[in-house]
């Protein structure tokens, strides 16, 4: 084709059709040597025309990713039109700047590009335009990990697109809502407005966008840890995006099945299922979040395998690629996982270091999952002092239950309660310490419960196991350990979690195994049955067993005989069998979750322990005994009626453990005040103490700040300095605070 000439004012016409037509047909290469060829004339023409022929060469150059190139024509093409005023095309320039400035990193001035482009629109009355401007500006907000100015940007497009009944726009805008939702940890929106998205979507017939919300709502249920719901939408969204060719939408979908195989324990299947997704995510450019945050994952995986080199090589190439995108969430994420394998090579002091990088890193940004994440890793780890470990994971717990995560909270109760004291503060009651040292008694005051437990004697004489119901946390374990040392004191109490093992290593941790009996078994190995011999045995959770599990444990009680695996000789078995569980398993036996056959073996001699809140007479007496446990309260010192009327006035959804848990936070509160009356610090733990409706403005507003200050002095260890940082406010304001509040600080923590 010949080339067309541009002379003067008179052309301006046709060149700008003929640029205009090469950027339909998306021939990008050929527009740009167009313009090269050309390009004083081009710049000779009319300033309009000269404009918009530069603003399509920037778009063509971006397209192409020269970007310093594109960013110098958009300028030019900026000035060009600058003298027409705030025209529509002055704004389609300024979208294309933020665009190019967003690839080139100038993210700040990409947002002031935005933003100009967006008030131009509005000037406008260029509703279609404001919408897009927004919407462009609310990504480049969620890259910078600045979700909530993202969130309030998007609500406004949002408003817009409703004005112009785009309801394909406005399906885009619901998923990139929902998705900071997810981030943010408000997982019920989250799901609310992915689930308008898919409709949406499917009423336009947009199966790609249906598609990608379906993969971004199975992750919401992922962090949210409903993990079977989640695995069945993300397969199903990858059979799709398989479908649809779509590379990028399939690579995430499986990063996510990835993480989700792995954080149920399967750690092999997970590995796969990951280096499957990073071999995706590099074919479109290794330099990615995307492959990244693969790499990240993979590395954790070698972690949770022990393979340490590997696990420290993959983090090696994650931070690499992490660094160079920029992303805050992941650097935050790495960083943990970094400090735990530091801390596994013994280098104490820089695991510390990044343990707590990753917490004030997390914590800036915001984000829910990956924060607390973090708190609970450091809240596990030895390194920190009993009291840093508690704090950390108490900032867990809350997180978790502010948004209503209340399996991730009770995982996190259940490691506040298993933090062992010094021996040297262990205080139990002289009366139950004669016969049941170390706290083993199950105080009560519940006449059900006292007639239960007169009968067990009785029952560790029966020739049957013995079943324990209830919910999570009424103490079913620590009835277990009473109910040994009434019947076989002197013998093994093992225990084991069936919700906690593998499926793949249960069998074996169970049953043991010969040596051969599969790869990697080199050596014999005793399972917990014959550990257990002559004592007693607590198979927790077991409604959490697989089936076939179920069937071989149906034999082991009904013969006395244990099998390792990769054997053929019995093994006569004497044990006490114990099961505990939380769920319904009669019900489980109509779904076909639970073997009828097994279920009448173990429920042959069952309780139910109830719920605290329906035997509030035990509050009083686990109140008091925990307060000496922790060392707050004197042996035979009477509870102050304030304090036990806060108690009392708790509904207690986490029962015992969580009882326990509350006043180990005041301990920790305690240990850091002077002088501390600990009613007044109990308002502080769970702000029970009068309803919200009942107090003035000025007295919710004091005990808010009064909770504040005295959580950010916990988590600051006492340091006014640093708890003033993580309040962001003035340290003279903290100390301000403290002198109105009466609060005073141990000279040791100061």
């Amino acid at each position: 084709m010949a080339k067309e000439t541009c002379v003067g004012v008179e052309l301006d016409g046709a060149t700008a059709h003929y640029v205009a037509s090469l950027a339909d047909k998306q021939d990008h290469a050929g527009l740009i040597q167009y313009y090269e060829d050309n390009r004083d004339a081009i710049e000779a023409a009319g300033m309009v025309c000269a404009g918009e022929i530069l603003h399509r060469v920037a778009k063509a150059y971006a397209s192409l990713a020269d970007y310093p190139t594109a960013l110098r024509t958009a300028r030019v093409a900026q000035n060009r039109v600058a003298e027409n005023g705030d025209s529509l095309l002055a704004a389609e320039i300024f979208v294309t700047l933020g665009g190019i400035l967003r690839s080139l990193g100038e993210l700040k001035e990409a947002e002031r590009a935005f933003r100009d482009a967006e008030s131009i629109f509005r000037r406008n009355d260029c509703l279609e335009g404001q919408s897009r401007a927004l919407n462009m500006l609310a990504g480049l907000l969620y890259r910078q990990n600045e979700y909530g100015r993202s969130l309030t940007v998007l609500m406004d497009a949002t408003a817009i697109a409703r004005r112009l009944g785009d309801r394909r726009k406005l399906a885009y805008m619901m998923g990139n809502i929902g998705r900071i939702h997810t981030f943010v940890g408000e997982f019920s929106k989250a799901r609310e407005y992915l689930q308008l998205n898919i409709d949406l979507s499917t009423e336009s017939g947009d199966r790609a966008e249906v598609t990608r919300s379906r993969i971004a709502l199975g992750y919401a249920h992922l962090q949210e840890g409903a993990y079977a719901t989640a695995e069945e939408i993300l397969k199903s969204a990858c059979l799709d995006a398989i479908e649809a060719g779509t590379r990028r939408d399939e690579a995430i979908c499986l990063s996510y099945l990835g993480e989700l195989e792995y954080r149920t324990g399967r750690l092999r299947q997970g590995r796969q299922t990951l280096r499957k997704a990073l071999t995706l995510a590099e074919q479109m450019g290794s330099n990615t979040s995307l492959a990244g945050r693969i790499m990240r994952h993979l590395a954790e995986v070698s972690l949770r395998q022990t393979n340490l080199g590997v696990a420290r090589r993959w983090a090696a190439k994650a931070s690499l690629n992490i660094g160079e995108t920029g992303d805050k969430v992941e650097n935050g994420a790495l960083c943990r996982i970094k400090a735990a394998i530091a801390e596994a090579e013994g280098d104490n002091d820089q695991a510390r270091e990044l343990y707590m990088q990753a917490i004030d890193g997390l914590e800036e940004v915001g984000v829910c999952f990956e924060t607390a994440e973090a708190l609970v890793a450091a809240g596990k780890s030895r390194l920190f002092p009993q009291r840093r470990q508690l704090t950390f994971l108490f900032r867990a717990e809350t997180l978790y239950a502010h948004r209503n995560l209340s399996v991730k909270r009770l995982e996190v109760e259940e490691l506040i309660s298993n933090i062992e004291y010094p021996a040297a503060a262990l205080r139990s009651n002289p009366e139950t310490a004669k016969s049941c040292p170390d706290g083993v008694d199950f105080l009560t005051n519940s006449g059900e419960i006292r007639q239960f437990k007169d009968q067990l004697p009785a029952i560790g004489r029966a020739d049957l196991p013995l079943l324990l119901t209830g919910e999570t946390g009424v103490g079913k374990d620590h009835m277990a350990r009473y109910f040994h040392h009434v019947t076989r004191p002197e013998m093994p109490f093992v225990t084991i979690n069936c919700a906690s093992v593998p499926e793949t290593l249960l069998e074996s941790e169970l049953f043991g195994y010969h040596r051969g009996a599969f790869t990697g078994a080199d050596t014999d190995k005793q399972g917990l049955f014959m550990a257990a011999d002559g004592g007693v045995l607590l198979l927790d959770e077991i409604g959490d067993m697989p089936l076939q599990l179920q069937t071989k444990l149906l034999g082991v009680l009904e013969r006395k005989k244990v099998t390792p695996l990769g054997s053929t000789c019995e093994r006569d078995l004497d044990i006490k069998l114990v099961t505990a569980t939380n769920k319904d398993l009669q019900e489980m036996v109509e779904t076909g979750g639970f073997r009828r056959d097994l279920y009448y073996r173990l429920s042959g001699l069952a309780f139910c322990i109830p719920p605290l809140r329906e035997r509030k007479e035990d509050i009083s007496i686990l109140l008091a005994h925990f307060l000496v446990r922790c060392g707050l309260s004197k042996q035979g010192q009477k509870v102050s009626g304030e304090l036990l009327r806060q108690f009392l006035s708790y509904s207690w959804p986490g029962n015992t453990r969580e009882l326990y848990n509350r006043v180990r936070r005041l301990e920790v509160m305690a240990d850091l005040v002077a002088d501390s009356d600990l009613a007044e610090l109990s308002r502080t733990v769970f702000n029970s103490e009068t309803p919200a409706v009942s107090r003035t403005l000025f007295e919710r507003v004091e005990q808010f700040e009064r909770q504040l200050i005295t959580e950010a002095l916990v988590a600051a260890g006492g340091n006014k300095s640093e708890a003033a940082r993580l309040l962001g406010i003035h340290e003279a304001t903290v100390r301000t605070k403290l002198k109105r509040y009466g609060i005073q600080l141990q000279k040791e923590a100061c």
